[in-house]
This record gives structure tokens, C-alpha cells and sequence, in this order.
């Protein structure tokens, strides 16, 4: 019993010890989740909209677009559609900060265009 007396300050501290990374490591988190999720709650999702509506046309073609080198949450290729023309640069939300991209005339395996991202190789 004795023994038992004798171990047991040292591992009440341990205890306490662990108890408290764990609480520092659990509100270090929620701070980083909190402040992600603020920056990323102002923005919307997905193409933003655009700012001259004037250049589109009436009669334009719906074209699909898949944009190069970017991937949704769950690892697909972003698609998109749209009516504007080859040679428009869009704006996407990616990830949480916007990117440009240009519409082109490529077509891809899979039957859509390719848009390519603009502001990667600046």
C-alpha cells in the first residue's frame, strides 16, 4: 500500500499534465476551424458572377468547360457551363481565394473545353 501512496503523486501529474495539452490542443483547434471557416464564409461558392452582363449574346451555345489542373473536394475535376465565348476570362472561388481562367476552343476527351487557369504561370 505503501508504494501505491508513494506513485501516486506522480501519476496524478501526468494526468494533468496530458488533460492539459489535450485542452490546448482541442481550442488550438476550434480557433483554426473557426477562423477558416470565417474567411471562407464571405465568399461565395462556385463561379462568381459576372461583372458586364452585357457580353453575352442572345442566341449564344451552352458549351461545358473543365477547368485545368483544379479538383473539388471530392478529387472530380471542376466542370462548368456557360454561354460565354472562347477567349473570355472567368473568375472561380478555389479553395477559398478567386483564380482566372480562360475559356478556350480545346475540346477534352470527354466531350468538354478546356479553360485554362491564368494567374498559375504569372
Amino acid at each position: 500500500m505503501s508504494v501505491l501512496l508513494d506513485v501516486l503523486p506522480e501519476f496524478l501529474g501526468a494526468i494533468g499534465a496530458a488533460a492539459t495539452v489535450t485542452a490546448i490542443t482541442a481550442a488550438v483547434r476550434s480557433f483554426r476551424a473557426r477562423r477558416a471557416s470565417a474567411a471562407t464564409s464571405s465568399l461565395p461558392a462556385g463561379p462568381l458572377p459576372p461583372t458586364d452582363p452585357t457580353t453575352t449574346t442572345p442566341n449564344a451555345t451552352i458549351r461545358h468547360f473543365t477547368l485545368l489542373g483544379t479538383t473539388s473536394i471530392s478529387g472530380e475535376p471542376v466542370k462548368i457551363t456557360t454561354t460565354r465565348q472562347t477567349g473570355t476570362t472567368i473568375t472561380y472561388l478555389v479553395h477559398g481565394h478567386t483564380e482566372r481562367f480562360e475559356l478556350t476552343s480545346a475540346q477534352l476527351h470527354d466531350g468538354t473545353f478546356a479553360a485554362e487557369p491564368i494567374d498559375r504561370y504569372q
